[in-house]
């Protein structure tokens, strides 16, 4: 009876090891699946996030405002409309300004005496005064302050530094001061026409005693 027992116990054993053997490698297989689905799910996401961040527009670099206490070539945005500018000339330097003056320099090919020339009647046409000029022909220079209510100003012409060609004109002015209205003195506007009534008869009480 025991060794009935014993023979069915080995046998159950020996149909249960191939099974036994076999579970390690399907969990193997199992995982080794698994882990290969993670890592697809994986790339496929960082694949994803890059194309998006390949969508997304460069970012662009600062553009830095403009200063206007700096040198630059644009006309001021202050600038009195009124100031004559040779047609044609181009702006060489608008330099950093002081306080209420202003400095612009320009370049032209014209010559001197047409310079000259064109300052002269435009500055007449536009209203302003020339208050000084001086001319020196041999160098071609030429200077001219000129003024108009209570802005000052002055033109220099001169031969460009780098291309004796070309004529340079330095337009420097004075931006007129503003007067606040509050501060002046009110306009008195009187009724009375020539003396009043007591000073025609006091005056006329004189001449009478001066002819007697």
């Amino acid at each position: 009876m025991r060794s009935l027992l014993f023979l069915a116990l080995m046998l159950n054993q020996k149909s249960l090891t191939p099974r036994a053997r076999a579970m390690p490698t399907r969990l193997t297989f199992i995982a080794a699946v698994a882990a290969l689905a993670v890592l697809i799910a994986v790339t496929a996401g960082a694949c994803e996030r890059a194309g998006q961040k390949a969508d997304l527009p460069a970012p662009q670099p600062e553009q830095k405002a403009k200063n206007p206490f700096e040198p630059t070539k644009d006309l001021p945005p202050d600038f009195v409309n009124s100031l004559p500018i040779y047609p044609g000339a181009q702006i060489e330097q608008v330099h950093k300004p002081k306080g209420a003056m202003r400095q612009i320099e320009f370049s032209t090919k014209a010559s001197l005496a047409e310079l000259v020339d064109f300052y002269k009647t435009q500055l007449k046409q536009r209203g302003f005064r020339i208050t000084s000029a001086l001319i020196m022909a041999a160098r071609r220079t030429w200077s001219c302050d000129f003024q108009k209510e209570r802005m000052q100003a002055r033109v220099l012409l001169y031969p460009h530094d780098h291309d004796k060609s070309l004529m340079t004109i330095d337009l420097m002015y004075e931006l007129p001061s503003k007067v606040d209205p509050e501060l002046m003195e009110p306009v008195e506007n009187f009724d009375v026409v020539g003396p009043g009534e007591y000073v025609q008869k006091t005056t006329t009480q004189q001449d009478k005693v001066k002819r007697n």
